[in-house]
């Protein structure tokens, strides 16, 4: 029988409206939201309901409600006897996958996203980046690209590997306005500049990434319930330390999505179901590997796709 790997989106997945119809069709989904607002001591569904976009963009507020919203669907997921076989997160959605693999509590999961929140914010503006989307270049050519540029114009690395199609480049402003006015000449099909706060998981997050490991410290993390594809190496993960120490490298070192999603389909996932706002880790599992099958909760009709889909495959392996 096919395998089932839940994935979880980051940041840049957020959208007004976001769980607003699962909190309303779904008591497992309302009690998430009514928990974590207690918690953060301030509406998480008015926000995610009302917005403004604004306001979801800003790294202190989108990582809770990321967070919440992907935690939100799995528990809807969960009620419907639906379990997975491995797990992974994009970024913050790390997070809501550990705590999906039962690592550690959901609220213990949101005071460390609230944290880590506050704290790429603060160095979003202590050591002001940019991050950028280099589309058709390849690993090898945009480290080079890095290389060059970096002594004259400043920190500029590649931190997320979401596609072989697909990589993003995060460091000082400069740099990286000079790295995408370089990438077409190299054979690049498009540099696009991305609308965050900060250069996540380059060397400008260094400080608050030492900071988060010492928050980490004070969590006892558990042994998953199922492998977790960690964000640092995409290796497979279950062991309670293991998982800490992948997770405390997280926040200044790149996202090995593509060694993720390979992973958890070298372990036998064929079915990823993406569990929180939008459909970006659907479009870039088709980019990976077109054989496997991605899903959406981001409506309640979606889910309702998903468990029919996965009733009939579940009778075929009978």
């Amino acid at each position: 029988m096919s395998k089932i790997a839940f994935l979880f989106p980051g940041q840049g997945s957020q959208t007004v409206g976001m769980g607003v119809e699962l909190a309303e069709r779904f008591t497992e989904a309302r009690a998430a939201f009514d928990q974590a607002s207690q918690v953060l001591n301030w509406d998480l569904l008015q926000a995610c309901r009302e917005g403004p976009e604004d306001r979801l963009r800003k790294t202190e507020v989108a990582q809770p409600a990321l967070y919440v919203t992907g935690y939100a669907a799995f528990a809807v997921l969960r009620s419907l006897g639906i379990t997975p076989d491995g797990v992974a997160g994009h970024s913050i959605g790390e997070y809501a996958a550990l705590a999906a693999a039962g690592v550690f509590g959901f609220t213990e999961g949101l005071d460390l996203v609230r944290e880590r929140g506050l704290l790429m914010q603060a160095a979003g503006q202590e050591h002001p980046g940019s991050m950028a989307a280099i589309l058709g270049l390849s690993r090898e050519a945009i480290q080079a690209l890095c290389d060059k540029i970096q002594p004259v114009h400043g920190v500029c690395a590649p931190v997320n590997f979401n596609s072989p199609e697909q990589i993003v480049v995060a460091g000082e402003k400069a740099a990286i306005e000079a790295l995408g006015a370089a990438a077409p000449a190299q054979g690049a099909k498009r540099a696009i500049p991305l609308n965050v706060s900060g250069a996540f998981h380059s060397p400008l997050m260094k400080e608050a990434a030492v900071r988060m490991k010492s928050i980490l410290c004070r969590v006892s993390f558990r042994d998953a319930t199922c492998p977790v594809a960690m964000n640092v190496d995409g290796q497979l993960r279950q062991d309670a330390a293991s998982l800490q120490s992948a997770l405390a490298q997280q926040l200044d070192h790149s996202v090995e999505w593509v060694k993720s999603v390979e992973g958890l389909r070298d372990a036998g996932c064929s079915i990823f179901v993406e569990c929180g706002p939008g459909r970006v880790l659907s479009g870039l599992l088709r980019r990976i590997d077109k054989g496997l099958k991605a899903y959406s909760t981001e409506t309640a009709e979606a889910l309702e796709e998903v468990r029919n889909a996965l009733s009939v495959i579940r009778k075929g392996a009978r």
